[in-house]
């Protein structure tokens, strides 16, 4: 899925990931210095190769815009911490215990394998 963000299909994502032993970090610089391979699409059956765990995926972190327009303002990040599921917002030097995060405005959203 992250893979697949990255300006490729699924179909190209599961190829670099077929091709990097489904290492997510290594199938990411493979879609970048691999491009012409992405062209010829290998189709993968489902759950081929799958070794990490399950498709259940969790809400761990989010990036959000503060300002009235991207011309001004500034980027934080909301973090989840996974032993007390509070959740936690980064602003600059600023360290503060987020309430209620904008989870259905954020720019980034990023997410961990249960």
């Amino acid at each position: 899925a992250v893979v697949s963000t990255q300006s490729t299909g699924e179909s190209q994502a599961r190829v670099a990931l077929k091709k990097c032993d489904n290492n997510l970090e290594r199938a990411a610089d493979w879609v970048f210095t691999h491009p012409d391979e992405l062209e010829e699409e290998e189709p993968v059956s489902a759950g081929e190769g799958v070794r990490d765990g399950t498709g259940r995926y969790r809400l761990r972190a989010l990036i959000s815009h503060i300002g009235s327009s991207t011309s001004c303002g500034h980027y934080v990040c909301h973090i989840r911490s996974p032993e007390s599921g509070q959740w936690t917002l980064y602003n600059d030097e600023k360290v503060a215990v987020s309430v209620k995060p904008p989870k259905g405005l954020a720019y980034l959203y990023l997410f961990e394998r249960m």
